[in-house]
């Protein structure tokens, strides 16, 4: 398994990728494809697709914000999960990161958003302990209650509240 980067609007991967957002995200959690494809030379924000053997099978989004990188989605084809490729990407992602890694997640209100809250736990991460909301990916949209996790811990409010305000600036209301 290898992580490529994206960074050409032409990149013949790209297909893949946005079948693979745009099937795994609903629209409340995912920018406008054009708008998606104008940050791939924001050099804060890296987009890798995931290849094994050749072929494409997931992707991760991430952003370098100050001593922490962002997770902003990861997808894995359907026909690929549970082969543990979601783990090593995030085992390079925390490699990228330095070992500070941030991640929005939905609340557990259902088997699904549990199974992922779980599969971060299995890896190290923890619950930050904030009120947290996803800010729109639109102006004039209403934010979405998430959870952070991240590792290391986080167990300072005060750093919490500035790395999700950090995530808010720089990644959500940057674009509007």
């Amino acid at each position: 398994m290898e992580l490529h980067v994206i960074t050409r609007p032409e990149h013949p991967q790209l297909t893949f990728i946005r079948s693979l957002y745009e099937s795994t995200f609903p629209v409340e959690e995912r920018r406008l494809w054009h708008q998606f494809i104008q940050l791939l030379q924001e050099p804060a924000m890296q987009l890798n697709v995931v290849m094994d053997q050749g072929a494409a099978i997931g992707f991760v989004i991430g952003w370098k914000l100050g001593s922490w990188y962002y997770v902003e989605h990861l997808a894995i084809d359907p026909l690929q999960r549970g082969k543990k490729y979601g783990e090593k990407v995030m085992q390079s992602v925390l490699a990228a990161g330095y070992g500070r890694v941030i991640l929005e997640v939905e609340r557990a209100h259902d088997t699904n958003s549990q199974r992922r809250i779980s599969f971060y736990e299995r890896l190290g991460y923890t619950m930050v302990d904030i009120d947290y909301h996803q800010p729109p990916y639109r102006k004039g949209e209403a934010v979405l209650p998430m959870l952070l996790m991240s590792q290391p811990a986080i167990t300072d409010g005060t750093e919490a509240k500035a790395i999700a305000g950090n995530i808010r600036a720089s990644v959500y209301e940057r674009y509007y």
